[in-house]
């Protein structure tokens, strides 16, 4: 995938990456319950003993840290296991992209070059996000090189006039999710990102329903979840519908009030899934399970750090273990 980095391949094993990510696993943080009341939280990631330590803690440098383990593990991946997570880097690498826009926009490019040092997105479009000289061109610059996967990703930059960045953002996710959903060869990643788009699809749905929006939203396709299911519920405003159907997907027994909720419960949901599937040791489950978990992680750190005036309870509630 030319949107992601050339790295040299180093010909290793399945089985050598698999040890190396079990001792890494080793590392995660396991006990939420002391960073919860700890004042400081993000200085668990200070320790020279901690995996990807930093010099300083703040919400970018989770994400850096998080982006960081990901070129760890692509580096350690044969060409075969780089081709089948290739659709996984590059989603994750959907939010760098993302980031850098913001900065453009901000006029404040020189922010995000050492977040681009750590990516794993290809030498030509780090070039095109350095050197864009506005928001429109680097939208346009975004929107032509992914177009090079499918047409469906030509004109993003439309959205930008009428409802700025964050449509933008929206149109790119919900099109690339559409595309890995649908294109992915291996089974288990087309899974993981058909629930994906399960997720982005219940959210919406929870949020147009309690919002009495009027109009269809834009769900997306590929997911496991039929559109026209969730077109009737969202058409019909039914509440008891929605929740019903969330309830069903996630396992939940309880109604689930808003989207954050539900976005809480389908994170959680995918964790079990992909630890359930992990379970099978010498297979890509464990790769994947491992790529997951380090996202939750850095999701946790960054919720302890904006949440660090809240209190310790509603924190907990937000926590995705």
């Amino acid at each position: 995938m030319e949107l992601l980095l050339g790295l040299e391949d180093r010909g290793y094993p399945v089985e050598y990456l698999l040890s190396r990510i079990r001792g890494r696993r080793a590392e995660l943080i396991k006990d939420w319950k002391v960073l919860l009341f700890d004042a400081s939280p993000l200085d668990v990631l200070l320790s020279p003993r901690a995996r990807g330590s930093v010099s300083k803690a703040s919400p970018d440098a989770v994400w850096r840290r998080l982006i960081k383990e990901y070129r760890w593990v692509y580096s350690q991946m044969n060409k075969r296991l780089r081709e089948t997570f290739s659709l996984y880097f590059l989603y994750s690498e959907l939010r760098t992209v993302f980031i850098c826009l913001r900065h453009i926009k901000d006029g404040k490019a020189a922010r995000f070059e050492e977040l681009l040092n750590e990516s794993l997105l290809s030498t030509k479009l780090r070039s095109l996000l350095m050197s864009a000289k506005d928001l429109p061109t680097a939208v346009a610059g975004v929107s032509r090189m992914f177009a090079a996967l499918s047409p469906e990703f030509e004109q993003i930059n439309d959205r930008l006039e009428d409802e700025g960045l964050r449509g933008v953002e929206r149109r790119l996710t919900n099109r690339y999710l559409a595309y890995a959903a649908s294109t992915a060869s291996d089974a288990l990643i087309r899974a993981f990102m058909a629930r994906m788009v399960d997720s982005r699809n219940l959210i919406r749905l929870i949020e147009c329903v309690q919002q009495d929006a009027v109009g269809l939203p834009d769900f997306i396709d590929h997911g496991s979840i039929p559109l026209a299911r969730l077109n009737a519920i969202q058409g019909k405003r039914d509440l008891s519908a929605a929740n019903a159907l969330i309830r069903e997907y996630t396992g939940e027994k309880n109604d689930l009030a808003d989207a954050v909720q539900t976005e809480h419960a389908l994170y959680a949901g995918t964790s079990k899934y992909l630890r359930l599937a992990g379970r099978d040791i010498v297979g890509m489950a464990p790769i994947l399970d491992y790529l997951w978990q380090c996202s939750i992680e850095a999701m946790n750190l960054s919720i302890l750090f904006y949440g660090k005036d809240i209190e310790r309870d509603v924190i907990s509630a937000e926590l995705v273990r």
